[in-house]
């Protein structure tokens, strides 16, 4: 059975790890940019840049690692679920 991204999202809401904070912060993230303000958008992009970067290199402590996995999970599950319902 396929999880929604709600699903995840209440799942993730209920534990205390990086990478459920990231998880959240990740969906949050997403599902604001369309009405974000253009200054907004530009400081988003970086945190997306900042945490692609952090989750592929695994170089920092590990907190700051899972948080940017669980962050880069949500942005892949939120794409995937808006291409789903678009029939893409």
């Amino acid at each position: 059975m396929k999880r929604s991204v709600d699903e995840k999202l209440k799942y993730n809401s209920e534990q205390k790890t990086p990478f459920a904070y990231g998880y959240r912060f990740g969906v949050k993230a997403y599902r604001e940019y369309p009405k974000a303000s253009k200054k907004r958008k530009r400081e988003m992009m970086s945190d997306i840049d900042d945490n692609k970067r952090l989750a592929q290199s695994g170089k920092s402590t590990r907190n700051s690692v899972q948080y940017a996995k669980g962050f880069m999970c949500a942005m892949r599950d939120c794409a995937a679920e808006r291409k789903a319902r678009q029939g893409k």
